[in-house]
């Protein structure tokens, strides 16, 4: 290779290195409940919106590991003659787990209101410090999926990404297009799922968070019970926890909706069934689950 070349390949490298990317979104979109008209003016949204999350920089650092997968899956509910839209979204990432071809869910969820008004092709400008309700909602889900990532790597690594979702939420919540930003507002909000995890109360859930994913799950090749160990470890944190806060946490049964069928993975065979009682006490959203995994 010419010292030319070499010094290209080179560049490329260092600037493919440099301005690399923190997520790698997948957008689908379900529209059969709008009229032909509005389907036709949706007609490149889930490529804009994949553009728009995955061709931008989301944080200050040299993104050294893969790319985080973001799944969006957009089912739109009705439409305005003002192009004002409605959408349900189901949010969901994952991330590797250290020397293996497995990945662990992070982040499992259904939104059910996201409310924005959208052009056909209109351009969407990045500017996550200025509020929008189209680009607010998916800023805010990008800095959520970064602030689990980093608390998986790092005890509370996630808290700046958690701050700035907590901004957007907040912005939110005052603007016009409120509904499923306020706090309070039905079973689940932006505000309070992004509060919640920020409280006092939850630091040692986020420690728990920490060990099980960094110290349990990316130790396992190394040793089989690891992971385990610090499962149980979390099951004790969180039936604590409990007893602190109020039995509809929202962080509590997202973390549940997300995590469950991977703890019943974990702890098959595990010889102390008790574990599944506790399970059931805590989460009894999946008992039907937790009682089938007890039999093996």
């Amino acid at each position: 290779m010419s010292k030319i070349n070499s010094i290209f390949v080179v560049i490329i490298l260092f600037y493919s290195y440099v301005f690399s990317q923190e997520i790698e979104a997948k957008v689908t979109v379900n529209f059969e409940s709008l009229s032909n008209d509005h389907r036709e003016k949706l007609v490149n949204f889930a490529q804009q919106i994949e553009d728009y999350i995955n061709k931008n920089k989301w944080t200050d650092l040299d993104w050294e590991g893969p790319n985080i997968p973001l799944s969006l899956q957009i089912y739109f509910r009705s439409a305005t003659s003002t192009n004002r839209y409605s959408a349900q979204v189901v949010i969901s990432s994952q991330r590797p787990i250290y020397k293996s071809a497995k990945s662990t869910l992070m982040l499992k969820l259904i939104d059910p209101a996201w409310d924005f008004v959208y052009e056909k092709n209109q351009v969407i400008y990045f500017n996550p410090s200025l509020f929008d309700p189209l680009t607010g909602f998916l800023n805010y889900y990008v800095y959520m999926v970064l602030g689990f990532d980093a608390d998986s790597y790092e005890e509370f690594g996630g808290t700046e990404y958690f701050n700035q979702a907590l901004s957007i939420a907040y912005q939110g919540a005052s603007s016009s297009f409120s509904n499923g930003w306020a706090s309070g507002d039905g079973s689940f909000n932006r505000v309070d799922f992004v509060s919640e995890i920020l409280n006092e109360k939850f630091q040692n859930f986020r420690k728990a968070f920490f060990e099980y994913h960094y110290n349990g799950l990316d130790l396992k090749s190394q040793n089989e019970t690891l992971a385990t160990k610090k499962l149980i470890e979390l099951i004790k944190v969180i039936e604590d926890l409990r007893k602190k806060v109020f039995a509809r946490s929202i962080v509590l049964k997202v973390f549940f909706d997300t995590k469950y069928l991977e703890f019943c993975e974990e702890l098959k065979g595990y010889k102390d069934k008790s574990i599944f009682d506790k399970l059931k006490r805590i989460d009894p959203a999946h008992i039907s689950t937790y009682n089938e995994c007890a039999k093996f």
